[in-house]
């Protein structure tokens, strides 16, 4: 089926798709942590490491979504 090809991925919907700038609050995927992150660019997609944990997880600003990996 069409999602096989984030069966190693896990997403989640943020608010506010496209008008984030500046700098938001995320909820690290893997600890919860709340993070302070930097948005680049509104449209974009970034990396980001939790300070907490050290999980690593993109965002994707433009569609709202916060991508991460299963059982990590």
């Amino acid at each position: 089926h069409p999602m096989d090809l984030f069966d190693d991925f896990l997403m989640y919907e943020i608010c506010f798709p496209g008008a984030i700038t500046g700098e938001t609050e995320v909820n690290c995927p893997y600890c919860s942590q709340l993070l302070t992150v930097s948005v680049a660019d509104p449209m974009g997609e970034e990396s980001y490491q939790c300070a907490e944990c050290s999980g690593s997880f993109e965002v994707n600003w433009g569609e709202g979504q916060i991508r991460y990996q299963a059982g990590e």
